[in-house]
């Protein structure tokens, strides 16, 4: 069993946390009054204290929240937690949504060291069970995993659907969690990208393209063909539909 070293909010995104002794965790938000909170994938953000330690050991003046991380954990191996795996911390409980992040700009702490551990062993987690949570609750790894789902659509798709989506994503395919992956319409190759990512480093069991337009179908060239079912394939350990309207959704 782990410990929760630290708990971090901040009132704006891009900048450091401040350390406080105790937070409120809600549903499809994260921590009450922390700027990244909201109803999406990466709720809460988790780092060791041993992630922060390797920084100081190369010569960084850092301490909890300077990673911007929520929970500063110590104790227990967050790289080796898969997604879907489920802590109890109290009365709380999370699910693990993310691991690490692609870090498109680089931080301060990057130019200075050099490096920057947030990206790649940092973690995201949803809120499956809210209440209160302190500095020197424990950190418990339950044995029930619940399997993931990503969606991944256009970003202009998701702005007007991404509810119904959700609803039918549920009723049809009953996830332990949902995540939601945006497109940029006039950057259709990133699909790529995003698929190697959930496929490779998060090991989604399952992913929707979802594809209104028809802009992403390419993203099924070379991927393993279910000969079983159509519009269904297969990618590393992971399941990939690939539907252009709710109805082929509800299909699948």
């Amino acid at each position: 069993m782990g410990t929760i070293k630290a708990i971090s909010i901040s009132d704006r995104k891009g900048m450091r946390k401040t350390n406080v002794e105790s937070a409120t965790l809600l549903v499809n938000y994260g921590l009450q009054h922390d700027a990244h909170g909201g109803a999406w994938h990466r709720q809460v953000s988790l780092l060791a204290q041993e992630s922060i330690d390797f920084m100081r050991a190369k010569g960084l003046d850092v301490v909890a929240g300077n990673f911007a991380e929520n929970l500063t954990t110590e104790g227990i191996d967050l790289t080796t937690l898969p997604v879907g795996s489920r802590l109890r911390i109290g009365g709380t409980e999370l699910i693990i949504s993310q691991l690490g992040k692609i870090c498109h700009n680089r931080c301060a702490i990057y130019h200075q060291a050099g490096d920057c551990v947030m990206p790649r062993e940092g973690i995201f987690a949803v809120v499956a069970k809210p209440g209160e949570i302190r500095v020197g609750d424990g950190v418990e790894l339950l044995e029930e995993k619940l399997p993931g789902l990503a969606v991944v659509a256009e970003r202009e798709v998701l702005a007007v659907e991404e509810s119904l989506l959700r609803e039918s994503a549920e009723q049809v395919l009953t996830p332990g969690f949902i995540r939601f992956d945006a497109i940029a319409s006039q950057k259709g190759a990133d699909i790529g990208a995003i698929l190697k990512d959930l496929t490779q480093t998060q090991r989604v069991p399952v992913i929707v393209i979802y594809d209104p337009p028809g802009k992403l179908a390419l993203a099924m060239v070379g991927m393993e063909a279910d000969p079983a079912k159509a519009n269904r394939y297969h990618s590393q350990d992971s399941t990939i539909l690939y539907c252009r309207s709710k109805d082929e959704l509800q299909r699948l």
